[in-house]
């Protein structure tokens, strides 16, 4: 179950080309919910130890606190940008962590740019 919604809340609106800080009709976070800056950049690794790509921005989508970041493809053909959830990862000294195996992750993406062809 908590495997469904950690997939369904990281991709479930990972592949919107908006960018997560972009929303103008919410008001600001106050200073205590400011988003944590320094987490762009840090590599991204899936629960199984392996890198899925990078911080790219750090703000709010649907009011809710999320990281963006570029996920590398299969066979490293481009890469991907994903919403992930602050409550769906872990932030460790030099990386961030999500609880998702890498073909989890991949799997997900997959299936995610599937449906939004099939639209």
């Amino acid at each position: 179950m908590l495997r469904t919604l950690l997939a369904a809340g990281l991709l479930g609106a990972a592949l919107s080309a908006a960018p997560a800080s972009a929303q103008q009709s919410q008001p600001p976070p106050a200073p205590s919910a400011q988003p944590d800056s320094s987490l762009v950049g840090l590599p991204v690794y899936s629960s199984d130890g392996h890198k899925l790509g990078d911080v790219t921005e750090v703000g709010t989508f649907g009011g809710k606190r999320m990281l963006r970041a570029e996920i590398g493809t299969f066979l490293g053909m481009g890469s991907s940008p994903v919403l992930i959830p602050a409550d769906m990862f872990a932030r460790k000294d030099d990386r961030i962590e999500v609880a998702m195996s890498a073909d989890e992750v991949r799997d997900t993406v997959s299936r995610q740019k599937q449906q939004q062809q099939e639209k």
